[in-house]
């Protein structure tokens, strides 16, 4: 349900993420190494482990935004192993913990020949996301930013900031949006979920209520999670 992107250039690749268990990890770097082109770099959208937790697995040099990139660094062997015991497969492998060396910053470069478009979106899914645009092919990766069918992670609450970036996102000229879960969607998953967490009495309220108006999403092994940050009460 967590969704890595592999960017072809024409002689390299960029990875955009990678998901929280090494058995995924893997699968995405051997589809990498099937395109025979050089990942000369990985870039890592937030501080949240299922989009980070597999990118020391890649042997590529790791960028991240400046606080992500000290979050990772200083704590991010104790957020993976909190996310697998929740989940409970996978393990750490020996080697794969992320040291992320490189700072991003908002503004344009060019790889490769290719304009690429970094921007820092704050208090929204997460305190503080990359996105990647590619504005000569109208792409833009904006991984948690945008869900699909897949229940939001709503335990930060930035939910009037993340309304924002939603509305700002649609006023850019991307024809093609690359989400961290499910496929393109709209702004409107959060506004109903926002008013989900307005009305619910407690976790398995928000629970059910969230199960009866989104059928059939997937994200539901997520809410435990959810919901430690949204009742602490509850812990």
């Amino acid at each position: 349900m967590t969704t890595s992107h592999l960017i072809e250039l024409p002689t390299q690749l960029i990875l955009a993420d990678t998901p929280l268990l090494p058995d995924s990890t893997n699968e995405v770097l051997t589809h990498a190494k099937d395109l025979g082109k050089p990942t000369s770099r990985v870039y890592i959208s937030h501080g949240h482990p299922d989009h980070f937790a597999g990118a020391g697995l890649a042997g590529a040099p790791l960028y991240a935004l400046p606080s992500v990139a000290a979050a990772i660094n200083n704590g991010g062997g104790a957020i993976i192993r909190g996310a697998l015991a929740l989940t409970g497969h996978g393990r750490i492998e020996p080697g794969g913990l992320p040291r992320i060396g490189h700072h991003v910053a908002a503004g344009e470069e060019r790889i490769d020949g290719a304009r690429v478009r970094f921007e820092r979106v704050a208090k929204a899914e997460s305190s503080e996301q990359l996105t990647i645009g590619f504005p000569g092919d109208g792409i833009l990766i904006a991984q948690d930013l945008v869900y699909n069918r897949v229940h939001a992670f709503l335990g930060e609450q930035h939910f009037d900031g993340w309304l924002t970036a939603i509305a700002a996102l649609e006023g850019l000229l991307y024809a093609t949006v690359l989400p961290g879960h499910g496929l393109p969607g709209d702004r409107g998953l959060y506004g109903a979920a926002r008013a989900a967490v307005a009305e619910a009495d407690g976790p398995d309220d928000l629970n059910r209520y969230l199960a009866t108006a989104f059928p059939g999403y997937g994200g539901t092994t997520i809410q435990p999670l959810q919901n430690y940050f949204l009742y602490p009460g509850n812990r």
